[in-house]
């Protein structure tokens, strides 16, 4: 739902490499999701019941004002307790570096730090190179 939100596609089915086509036409072979497990999680008993009701959940969210998302969810890379993401965080290993865990209101995010580049945040007539002058810190 998020490339949705972002408008990128209309639907989740446009896109590829979602859950909902994972969930709504299931792979194969090399399937992404543990079926067994999510129902068990959701309390299904069968498939079926799963697929229906998760394309009723999808419709029903198509139908809805998305335009108060929070952003922890399009913005965090992944969101939850404080011991997921402490899971999460060991788990990306090198690839965490400069991110840290944040909470709001008890829930914790993995998210990156927003830092403005060089002087980004002071929009004034002195942080403009034009393309045929160098910087005044590189002439001779």
């Amino acid at each position: 739902m998020n490339m949705v939100r972002a408008g990128v596609i209309e639907h989740p089915t446009q896109w590829e490499f979602c859950g909902y086509n994972e969930i709504q036409n299931p792979r194969k072979r090399k399937g992404i999701i543990d079926f067994d497990r999510l129902m068990d999680l959701l309390g299904f008993e069968n498939y079926d019941d799963l697929k229906d009701a998760h394309y009723k959940w999808v419709g029903s969210a198509m139908q809805t004002d998305n335009s108060d998302k929070k952003d922890k969810w399009t913005q965090s890379i992944a969101v939850g307790s404080k011991t997921f993401i402490e899971k999460m965080k060991e788990a990306l290993g090198f690839r965490a570096t400069g991110r840290n865990i944040i909470c709001f209101d008890d829930i914790f995010e993995l998210r990156e730090v927003l830092a403005p580049y060089g002087k980004a945040n002071s929009l004034d007539s002195s942080n403009t190179f034009l393309w045929d002058q160098q910087p005044p810190s590189l002439i001779g």
